[in-house]
């Protein structure tokens, strides 16, 4: 059987006219089999049909294509069986596709874009969608945009009235994203970024993927190689997260710097509207009686000032970082309340997904992690609109049953209209570069993937209250349920009769430190149990710690080694555990083994004892009581430590061994 690329490369040898006459017909056998999986008529060929002998049977490729999807020869038929995979039909209908676009001329890559959008969008049964109200949304609004009259594009008369509300937020962001490309601003942006720091880190990475790529085998199928522009982009996301930028749950006292209640909303002053605050949030600092104001500013050249906020100031003041850097940026608005960025790679020929969060080209993270469910996702440039919903689903028909606050022709119709204005003053070879792009995406939309073991996350910004109202906790895993880990010592720790682990709650990494290649990210890891226990990282305060999670009373975590069959047992353990508790929170902890227990200490001096001297198994424990109020689950704090203290470990086990 010919491979896939054989089988294309075997069809593009025919003149254009032919391959276009024979690639159509190809792709509609592979269409109809993919959206009609279940259909036996679909699947069968015949090969003295008179279409089937006159247009692919005599063209080189052809039926090496049809069998490439995995048909088989039955005397004078084709035939894909009912339980043949469909991979490989994707897999050349994509090929072909993209193919296609090659030879087209622009207008009719235009005609194919607008034929393949209807495609994707198609909702089953075709079923009339009735007026919705419009999203209410967290993010901080974005307000209309004093625009010349000649510069907005007026909607059409014959639109429902959820249509005008949608155009009205549609046309706003459209114009909001122009303020991105204002040197002043693109200056002031560049001279804030270590880009040079940031520029030695993606090189240090270049060279190692450099080393790797010439131990590997190259394929037809092999992704293109990262390029020093694509390994700044996850450099410059992580300096922006951790260095740059905080994320606000509730606005600390402007006067004591302490903790605050939400107090209500303000309208904002001429000052702050200014700058574009849509709304202000209000904060009341019981500790010094003082009132704090959150504007939630919309400009992103204040956001450069105040460097602060959430979902909505993070996208915001990023793109325009990323513009300041020379990438082709997006603002991606979720219309189910959160936003983010997309840069162009030039090298993988795609746009690529960064999230404030923690995800960099992660696009599934929010339907598969978060479990959100989806409506509409658009993606606003200087040069362009797209609706990019389809990116960010792998259930496209669940989704298409949401999007009830416009008609689909309707939102294609005018987001048509409003990319045909934007671009009118471009050079036509931008143009057909920006067309070209748009039809490699709706490949890509149309054929939606898995999500990746890293997408099944939930959100990890905002308190736990918060996302769980908001439905993005995502599946969490429950350790308590999972395999428990039990240490065993290895050669070199039988050896120097020394089991020495220590844990850093700033990577959130263990290190075996006699046997110093075992390393482990993750504190549930290597924990033996977990109970109600999550890791906080608290990026106002520099902090990070284990705590309850929000709402259990107790929580706890435990540590097990086993010296079964090793010849030796336990002489003296050491334990040292920097934590810290407010209010009446506690952390108790004890050492266990069959039924004796002992009472330790878990304090930064440590604790020696050889009380469970002689035995071959123990368990270490820390539970987690107490506190006051809605935040009592913080009030008890394992291993808090400042995020950027590395180098200390907030844990530090070690078990002396002398021989049975």
């Amino acid at each position: 059987m010919a491979t896939e690329q054989t089988a294309v490369r075997l069809l593009l040898s025919n003149p254009s006219s032919i391959f276009l006459d024979c690639s159509e017909l190809l792709l509609r056998y592979a269409e109809n089999i993919i959206r009609n999986p279940q259909e036996p008529k679909f699947r069968t060929i015949r090969l003295e049909n008179q279409v089937v002998r006159s247009r692919l049977v005599p063209i080189p490729g052809a039926l090496d294509c049809l069998k490439a999807m995995g048909f088989t020869q039955r005397e004078e038929k084709l035939v894909l069986l009912p339980d043949t995979p469909l991979d490989d039909v994707i897999k050349i209908r994509d090929q072909i596709t993209v193919e296609r676009l090659k030879k087209l001329s622009p207008a009719q890559q235009n005609a194919q874009a607008a034929e393949t959008s209807a495609q994707a969008t198609s909702q089953p049964g075709g079923a009339a969608r009735e007026p919705a109200a419009s999203a209410v949304t967290e993010m901080s609004s974005v307000p209309a945009q004093t625009t010349p009259q000649s510069q907005v594009v007026q909607p059409s008369n014959n639109i429902l009235a959820s249509e005008r509300q949608f155009y009205a937020r549609l046309e706003s962001s459209f114009q909001h994203v122009l303020l991105y490309e204002d040197p002043v601003l693109q200056a002031k942006a560049r001279s804030l970024i270590p880009e040079e720091e940031l520029r030695a880190k993606a090189q240090e990475k270049l060279k190692v993927l450099e080393e790797l790529e010439k131990e590997e085998t190259k394929t037809d199928n092999s992704p293109p190689p990262l390029t020093l522009e694509d390994l700044i982009l996850p450099e410059l996301r992580r300096w922006f997260k951790k260095d740059f930028f905080k994320w606000v749950d509730k606005a600390p006292c402007d006067g004591c710097g302490g903790r605050t209640t939400a107090a209500g909303m303000a309208n904002p002053t001429p000052a702050e509207q200014m700058w574009q605050a849509g709304r202000v949030e209000l904060y009341h600092c019981a500790t010094c009686q003082r009132q704090t104001r959150f504007p939630r500013y919309n400009h992103p050249g204040k956001l450069l000032e105040t460097r602060r906020g959430r979902c909505g100031e993070w996208a915001n003041c990023f793109t325009l970082l990323c513009r300041s850097l020379g990438y082709e940026a997006r603002h991606v608005v979720d219309w189910t309340d959160h936003c983010w960025t997309e840069c162009y790679s030039t090298s993988q020929q795609r746009w690529l997904h960064l999230d404030g969060e923690k995800y960099y080209d992660k696009p599934l993270v929010y339907e598969a992690g978060w479990k959100k469910k989806l409506t509409y996702i658009i993606a606003y440039s200087k040069d362009e609109i797209r609706d990019v919903t389809w990116r960010y689903s792998c259930r496209h028909q669940e989704v298409c049953a949401r999007r009830k606050e416009c008609r689909e022709s309707w939102l294609r119709e005018t987001v048509t209209r409003m990319n045909e204005k934007r671009q009118a003053g471009l050079s036509q070879e931008r143009k057909d570069e920006l067309v070209r792009r748009f039809l490699v995406e709706l490949v890509e939309f149309i054929s939606p993937r898995r999500p990746g073991e890293k997408e099944m996350g939930g959100r990890t910004t905002g308190s736990v209250a918060w996302r769980l109202a908001r439905g993005e906790l995502g599946t969490q895993k429950d350790k308590s349920k999972a395999e428990p880990h039990v240490f065993r010592l290895s050669e070199q720790e039988k050896k120097g009769r020394l089991f020495h682990l220590v844990y850093c709650t700033a990577n959130d990494k263990y290190t075996r430190l006699y046997n110093n290649v075992d390393m482990k990210v993750g504190w549930q890891n290597w924990a033996h149990t977990v109970q109600d226990v999550f890791r906080k990282e608290e990026h106002d305060w520099n902090m990070c710690y284990l705590a309850r999670t929000e709402g259990a009373t107790t929580g706890s975590v435990s540590w097990k080694l086993d010296l079964s069959g090793s010849g030796l047992c336990v002489q003296e353990i050491k334990v040292v555990a920097r934590s810290q508790t407010f209010e009446n929170g506690s952390i108790s902890w004890q050492l266990c083994s069959g039924d004796k227990c002992i009472l330790l200490n878990g304090d930064a001096e440590g604790t020696k004892t050889r009380d469970l001297e002689g035995v071959t198994s123990f368990t270490l424990t820390a539970d987690l009581r107490g506190g006051r109020g809605d935040h009592a689950w913080q009030h008890a704090q394992l291993f808090r430590q400042a995020l950027d203290r590395m180098e200390e470990f907030p844990l530090d086990i070690q078990v002396h061994l002398k021989p049975l």
